[in-house]
């Protein structure tokens, strides 16, 4: 009897199906209630603004008249479709992504392989490297105002220690934007640097030397092994450099004004949507609808770059 009854009390005790699934339904919407001030502060910072952005892009909206907000429909995209201003500024981002995130990733690229090889004091050049990333705004934009310029500008000294002719950096059109793409890749370059930096870091040392003992050269290292495996950190860094080069505004403004340079060489989307929205109260629909359209923008050539990544990387595997 005693021997049955310990039996029974050592026996596994069996839970109601209906207890299992009302605790785990409590431990989920526990989760869930723990995540909920985040999606508060997302609801209404972030995914609110953009869609009444897409409702203002409807009206011809006045910030000082709020009473009378004219419903127009898609009437400011077919004013942005006959736009000569917009597209010239389509063009200009669209040269100034091209150019820039290419380049931004090759630099850092090359700083990350160079900083991993086992250079002296990495430590210091990193930190130099990455400084430019974190310094204001304004004050990376005076010190290169002041490199630009053309009487006592540093790079107009050097062209004149070899004997060249002085370029106009920010007030001649063909060196506007170009001047800006050169600012811009320099104090991107260190972010980046650092993530290329941190994915070398995950590279296992052994499939190098495999290679190399089987007769790779450098190159090859870098092609077959090195680059397959860096492959998800270059979309990463592919990604938010299309990102901001699309939304780029405050290097723009700063350097070369509202207008955007001489004969609006350097005005982007970003600037033209500065001008119209808030240069012109009238237009502040339209502004909106020129966010959208950066927006579409944006989303179309990161879903492309990740599909070609992908594809990319299946390949290489």
């Amino acid at each position: 009897m005693q021997r049955h009854l310990r039996m029974a009390s050592g026996a596994k005790r069996v839970t109601h199906p209906f207890s299992w699934h009302l605790r785990r339904w409590f431990q989920t919407g526990q989760a869930y209630l723990y995540l909920l001030p985040a999606f508060v502060i997302l609801g209404v910072f972030a995914y609110a603004p953009s869609i009444f952005v897409f409702y203002m892009s409807l009206f011809k909206w006045n910030f000082l008249n709020h009473a009378r907000q004219p419903f127009v429909g898609l009437g400011n995209y077919d004013f942005l479709l006959h736009d000569p201003n917009f597209w010239q500024s389509l063009q200009v981002t669209i040269l100034y992504v091209v150019i820039s995130v290419p380049l931004t990733l090759f630099v850092s690229l090359f700083l990350a392989l160079i900083l991993m090889s086992g250079i002296r004091a990495r430590a210091f050049w990193r930190l130099a490297i990455f400084t430019p990333f974190i310094t204001p705004l304004v004050a990376t934009t005076t010190i290169w105002y002041w490199m630009f310029d053309n009487y006592h500008g540093l790079f107009n000294g050097i062209l004149r220690v070899f004997h060249l002719r002085p370029v106009d950096w920010l007030g001649d059109p063909h060196w506007a934007l170009f001047s800006i793409i050169l600012y811009t890749t320099w104090k991107a370059a260190g972010f980046s640097t650092v993530l290329f930096m941190a994915g070398l870091t995950n590279v296992d040392p052994s499939l190098a030397e495999a290679a190399r003992v089987d007769g790779a050269n450098p190159f090859q290292v870098f092609r077959y092994i090195t680059w397959p495996l860096l492959l998800p950190i270059t979309l990463v860094v592919m990604l938010l450099g299309t990102i901001e080069a699309f939304k780029m505004f405050q290097p723009v403004f700063l350097f070369v004004g509202v207008q955007g340079g001489p004969n609006n060489a350097a005005r982007t989307l970003g600037l033209y949507l500065f001008s119209e929205a808030f240069s012109n109260n009238s237009h502040a629909g339209l502004g909106a609808a020129v966010s959208v359209i950066i927006f579409l923008l944006v989303l179309t050539v990161s879903a492309a770059q990740l599909l070609l990544t992908r594809r990319d990387s299946s390949a290489a595997y």
